[in-house]
């Protein structure tokens, strides 16, 4: 029956008719015997495939199970499954043999599956074999897996750079994409001031241009071959090739004598302004500018005081305005001339005697005047008033401060009177002149002349004035004194002298009854002399301190005779300087009117002096304030 069943078999493959040729009996025998033979062991191997009588076993089946992404790339983990097939009526155990990749060989006589996570490429080969150690033919696959999103793409910029990170050209973009192995493309997008519609560029590299000025953002990512995308990257271009659009500069107020304020104008519309340069120059041109000041400033408009100019100096002025980019544009200058610089303390020490044009703030005074604290029982002089016509010249110029002396004597008949007088005389003197003659606008505060001041430029020793200095106590007779003596350095009622008034000292008014004390002693401060060249330091203090008629000084002293002690107030009558009492120890008083002769103390870091005039009688040196 087999070969019955080959002999159809081969029949129906090579088309031969065995059957026939079997049968005839005209073929040689032997010749056909062995061709039959021959073909049938053919057709026995090919039919060991159908029938299971096998000596090749069929080959397995590989199947792979994962999901994918582009071009057949799985991007993820693969299940690999290996099948063996039998033949319809095989029998007997099929050995399955399989290798990955080149590792070593596997067997088993059951179906296998096991799971491939490594990236890259994974081949499987896989055979089986009979019992009687016969092979099929290999079954192969390979496949490929690519899990991990591709590395983010860079960004490179290509052009000149300013300031604050702002570009002053056009900007040259590269997107690079790195390893070229698992690239297809690159996805980018431009959005702001220079917008790109998302684009696709295959390859490792795209390139392009940001041609506009202000702020534009670039965001780009990778797409790899398996169609997995890397994050996104984004990267700010900033730029600026246009200037500033204006700049300029203007005066605020008058120049000062070392300083000119002004007031600036800048604006950029793309980047903004950043910060305002301003110069200066002596010079009318364009070139020769020096900086003063960069100052950062992001506002329109900026306000620069230039400091330590030349006085009566022209300056020509300008400011530059930056953008953020760095980008400047400069003002056109704009000129003006300091004031004159005033006189020098040392200039106007020099000067003594030279007349000033001082104008005091026109005042009065009133308050504490009368017999409760003048001692003028008659309520004469119960308002003074300032005097027109006062002219006023140089006295000292030292540590910022000016002094001045009217060239006359003022509020003439002016009343002291018995005790009260002596104890507020001093101080009436004083704030009748800082009432009248005080001007706050220019930092000048009135007084009144004092010794001090006689002191501060004579030559005269007063020490060698009969008994000044000593100490004296009087008769147990006539022991009164005013209350204020009590608070006299040179005053000792109760055996201790006071401690709080020098001669020209006093802050407070004094009112009180008259004290007396037998045991009361007190220092000799009374003295005179007659103010000339051999008693000054020159004839031009002699000239500035004569009076007349006899005049007031703001400064209290004490002399003695035999029994009384004398409580006196210096006076100037003509270049006489010397003291008239007012009250005596035994309790009697005289009534003495005289003039009253102001000073004025300018503080001069709030005037300038001098800008104008000579010092002359009918041009004297201007005063203003500053």
């Amino acid at each position: 029956m087999l070969v019955i069943l080959a002999a159809v078999t081969l029949n129906s493959i090579f088309g031969s008719n065995i059957i026939g040729l079997a049968t005839n009996g005209a073929i040689n025998y032997a010749e056909e015997q062995q061709k039959e033979l021959g073909m049938l062991n053919d057709v026995s191997d090919m039919l060991g495939d159908i029938t299971g009588d096998t000596d090749r076993p069929m080959s397995p089946t590989i199947t792979l199970s994962g999901t994918k992404g582009n071009n057949d790339i799985y991007t993820s983990n693969v299940m690999v499954t290996i099948s063996i097939n039998k033949g319809l009526e095989q029998t007997g155990t099929i050995k399955l043999h399989y290798k990955i990749n080149d590792g070593e060989e596997q067997t088993s006589e059951e179906d296998v599956s096991f799971e491939v996570s490594e990236e890259g490429t994974t081949k499987i080969t896989a055979w089986t074999e009979n019992e009687k150690g016969n092979l099929s033919n290999n079954a192969e696959t390979s496949f490929t897996i690519n899990k991990s999103l591709p590395s983010t793409p860079t960004i490179s910029l290509n052009g000149t750079e300013g300031e604050s990170g702002y570009y002053i050209t056009d900007v040259g973009v590269t997107i690079n994409a790195g390893d070229a192995s698992n690239v297809a493309s690159i996805k980018y997008k431009v959005e702001g001031a220079n917008p790109i519609d998302e684009t696709e560029a295959t390859g490792t590299t795209a390139n392009f241009d940001i041609t506009t000025d202000g702020t534009s953002t670039i965001t780009a990512y990778i797409i790899n071959n398996a169609g997995l995308t890397s994050e996104e990257i984004t990267q700010v271009v900033n730029k600026d090739t246009v200037a500033p659009s204006t700049a300029s500069i203007a005066l605020s107020g008058d120049p000062g004598e070392t300083s000119i304020v002004v007031t600036a104008n800048g604006a950029d519309a793309t980047s903004g302004v950043a910060s305002y340069i301003f110069q200066y120059s002596t010079k009318s041109g364009e070139d020769g500018f020096t900086t003063a000041l960069e100052v950062q400033n992001t506002a329109n408009s900026c306000t620069f005081e230039y400091q330590d100019l030349a006085s009566n100096t022209t300056y020509y002025l300008r400011v530059v305005v930056k953008d953020k980019a760095g980008k400047t544009t400069p003002s056109t200058a704009v000129s003006t001339t300091t004031k004159r610089a005033g006189l020098t303390d040392t200039e106007l020490a020099s000067n003594v005697g030279k007349y000033v044009d001082y104008t005091p703030v026109s005042g009065s005074f009133s308050d504490h005047v009368g017999s409760t604290y003048s001692g003028d029982a008659r309520g004469t002089n119960i308002q003074l008033s300032t005097l027109p016509n006062i002219k006023w010249k140089i006295l000292e110029a030292s540590g910022n401060v000016l002094t001045l002396i009217s060239n006359k004597v003022a509020n003439t008949g002016f009343v002291l009177e018995d005790y009260e007088g002596y104890n507020n005389g001093a101080l009436l003197l004083n704030n009748a002149c800082k009432a009248m003659y005080s001007n706050s606008l220019l930092g000048a505060t009135g007084r009144s002349l004092n010794i001090d001041d006689i002191e501060e430029y004579m030559t005269y020793n007063k020490n060698n004035y009969q008994n000044y200095g000593k100490e004296y106590r009087p008769s147990p007779s006539y022991i009164y004194y005013p209350v204020i003596f009590a608070e006299e350095k040179t005053g000792a009622p109760n055996g201790t002298y006071g401690s709080r008034y020098e001669l020209s000292n006093q802050d407070t008014y004094v009112t009180g009854t008259l004290w007396g004390n037998a045991e009361y002693k007190f220092k000799w401060t009374f003295y005179k002399f007659t103010m000339s060249t051999s008693t000054m330091d020159s004839q031009k203090y002699v000239n500035l301190f004569r009076s007349s008629p006899t005049t007031w000084l703001a400064s209290r002293c004490v002399n003695y005779d035999s029994s009384r002690a004398y409580f006196q107030l210096f006076i100037i009558t003509g270049t006489s300087v010397s003291a008239n009492w007012i009250y005596c120890s035994d309790n009697s008083a005289s009534s003495l009117p005289y003039a009253i002769r102001p000073i004025v103390e300018i503080d001069l870091t709030k005037v300038n002096v001098g800008l104008t005039g000579d010092g002359g009688a009918e041009t004297p040196f201007s005063i203003e304030a500053k």
